[in-house]
C-alpha cells in the first residue's frame, strides 16, 4: 500500500473541519449564502465574503445548474459549498460522498434531501450502491489532490462520467508544472523550514496532475460515453488560482 494517510487526518476528532454545528444555528435558512461563506471559512480561513461570492458564481455559471433538479459534490468536506447549492437551485435527492465519518455526520446536521455515503481512499467502493441511480450535475472541489494514486483519479472521472446526466465540474487540480512555486509559498505561509515541510506532508503527499493525463483518461472513456470536455482556468479570487485548473465535462 501506497503512504498516503489523508484520510487518517480527516477523521481525527480533533481535526479543525469537525467544527462545532451549534454556531451556524442562528443564521437564518434564508441566509444560505452566509452560512454557507462561514462553513468554507474554516477550510479555507483566507477566502473573504466578496471572493466567496465570485467564486460561486464562476462554479454556478459552469454547472449551470437547474432547479429541482439533484446534484453529487464528491469530497464534501464540511459541505459549505454543497449547502449553497442545494438550497440555491432547491436541490433534491443529492449525493455527498466524504471520507470523513465526522463530516458526514456534521453535515446531516444541517444538510437536507441528500444521501450520505463513507468513501474509500484507496479504491471505489460505493458504486454497487449507486448503480441505478443518476445525479443531473457532479461536483469535485480541491480533492483531487488527496488522491492516494493515479489509478483512483481515473477511477473517480469514470464514475462521475458514468452517474452524471449533465455537467461535470473538477474544480482546483493542482498543476504538475507550478508545482515547485506551489509548496514553496504552502510553506512560506505555513512558516516551515524546507525539512519541517517535508516531515508533515511525508505521509500526504499532495499530488499535481498534468492536463495530458486527463485527457488520455478522457479520450479512452469516449468509446463508452458521449461527452465533450475543456479546461479552464481557476478564478482570480481563488486562493493560489495561478498553481490550478479546472476541468469540465459536458454529458450529451
Amino acid at each position: 500500500m501506497k503512504k498516503n494517510n489523508w484520510h487518517k487526518i480527516f477523521n481525527k476528532s480533533n481535526f479543525f473541519y469537525n467544527i462545532d454545528s451549534q454556531k451556524f444555528q442562528f443564521i437564518p435558512k434564508k441566509k444560505f449564502l452566509l452560512k454557507s461563506y462561514l462553513l468554507c471559512s474554516v477550510i479555507y480561513p483566507n477566502l473573504n465574503f466578496k471572493k466567496f461570492k465570485n467564486i460561486i458564481k464562476f462554479q454556478s455559471s459552469i454547472l449551470k445548474i437547474k432547479n429541482n433538479s439533484s446534484i453529487l459534490d464528491f469530497g464534501s468536506g464540511n459541505g459549505g459549498f454543497l449547502y449553497y447549492f442545494i438550497n440555491k437551485f432547491r436541490l433534491h435527492n443529492n449525493l455527498s460522498l466524504e471520507v470523513s465519518r465526522p463530516l458526514i455526520l456534521f453535515q446531516k446536521e444541517f444538510i437536507k434531501k441528500t444521501f450520505f455515503f463513507i468513501t474509500n481512499h484507496d479504491k471505489i467502493n460505493y458504486t454497487k450502491k449507486l448503480s441505478k441511480k443518476f445525479i443531473d450535475y457532479s461536483f469535485c472541489n480541491s480533492v483531487f489532490q488527496y488522491f492516494i494514486d493515479n489509478n483512483y483519479a481515473e477511477n473517480v472521472i469514470e464514475f462521475l462520467i458514468r452517474q452524471t446526466r449533465k455537467n461535470i465540474l473538477i474544480y482546483d487540480i493542482k498543476n504538475f508544472y507550478t508545482k515547485k512555486e506551489y509548496i514553496n509559498k504552502v510553506r512560506k505561509r505555513q512558516k516551515l523550514t524546507v525539512n519541517e515541510f517535508k516531515k508533515k506532508y511525508e505521509n500526504t503527499p499532495i499530488r499535481f496532475y498534468k492536463k495530458k493525463f486527463f485527457k488520455n483518461i478522457l479520450q479512452k472513456l469516449q468509446s463508452k460515453y458521449s461527452f465533450s470536455y475543456k479546461f479552464m482556468n481557476l478564478p482570480k479570487d481563488a486562493t493560489d488560482f495561478k498553481f490550478g485548473y479546472c476541468l469540465i465535462i459536458y454529458k450529451k
